[in-house]
């Protein structure tokens, strides 16, 4: 993976961190979640008519996506009211590039080594300490955190290739971010009905900026996995959880397993650079 790839990641990896925790510490998450797609919606109809449609032999994988980033979007939601930011986040996302790796390593002959194997294992044993669940925390936490991660994983598969079949990332992504904010908006009315609006004016202009934000980092990814291979740049990309587990920490005092944190974090190194 080249430098400016790997930096760009890295940033993206920032960004979903950020947004990840303005999703958990507003009120009501499901109202948070469609402003943020807002957000994507105005990137996607913006950049639509520049970058144009994607290929046939992507839709299928944009459909079934849209399917699995609604499922995730839903689950994550869960997930964050249950349990803390700093152990729920680092679960979910260490399991994804798990999930990918085996996925390209089963469907794109991209095989892994003895160290990438060694990699895995630190990310195993990191995810299953930090998800031990304290005192306070209801034992449904780990479960919902390792669904929530496995969807990630899933639809991460899928973006990649949607994004290589389809012969452009850049128009895949568009539509993608079209894709996945109708059927949010679809549901947070059916939730909410009437209250919608007024439930989202105080928290739109930042919901709206974190959309944006996080688009452009989610349409970074999908790039980087058609120019790089997928289990490095799923993995790079969850180095978010170092960021989420510092935040989670010192802006909601949540307690934090920093040994576990680093064996995830270590994993995730390795598997970027077997």
């Amino acid at each position: 993976m080249s430098l400016s790839v790997l930096l760009l990641v890295l940033l993206a990896a920032i960004t979903h961190a950020l947004w990840n925790t303005w999703l958990k510490i507003s009120g009501d998450r499901l109202i948070a979640l469609a402003t943020l797609a807002i957000g994507w919606t105005i990137v996607g109809l913006l950049s639509l008519p520049i970058v144009g449609l994607p290929g046939r032999a992507a839709w299928p994988y944009l459909f079934v996506s849209t399917l699995i980033h609604l499922s995730y979007s839903l689950t994550l939601i869960r997930a964050y009211g249950l349990a803390d930011l700093s152990t729920t986040y680092p679960i979910a996302r260490g399991i994804a590039p798990l999930v990918v790796t085996m996925a390209a390593t089963i469907f794109l002959d991209e095989p892994l080594g003895s160290l990438g194997l060694f990699a895995i294992c630190l990310v195993v044993i990191g995810v299953v300490w930090l998800g031990l669940p304290s005192k306070n925390q209801r034992r449904p936490t780990l479960t919902i955190s390792l669904i929530t991660g496995c969807l990630i994983g899933v639809y991460t598969f899928l973006d990649g290739l949607g994004g290589r079949v389809g012969g452009s990332p850049h128009a895949y992504t568009a539509c993608l971010l079209l894709a996945t904010s109708i059927p949010l908006f679809i549901v947070t009315g059916c939730v909410h009905k009437e209250d919608c609006i007024s439930l989202a004016r105080p928290m739109l202009v930042k919901g709206v900026i974190a959309g944006v934000l996080s688009a452009i980092a989610f349409w970074v990814v999908i790039w980087a996995m058609s120019v790089a291979p997928m289990s490095l740049v799923a993995a790079v990309r969850e180095s978010s959880v170092v960021f989420v587990a510092i935040l989670g920490s010192l802006l909601l005092k949540e307690h934090v397993r920093w040994m576990a944190v680093i064996l995830v974090f270590g994993g995730i190194i390795l598997v970027r650079i077997s």
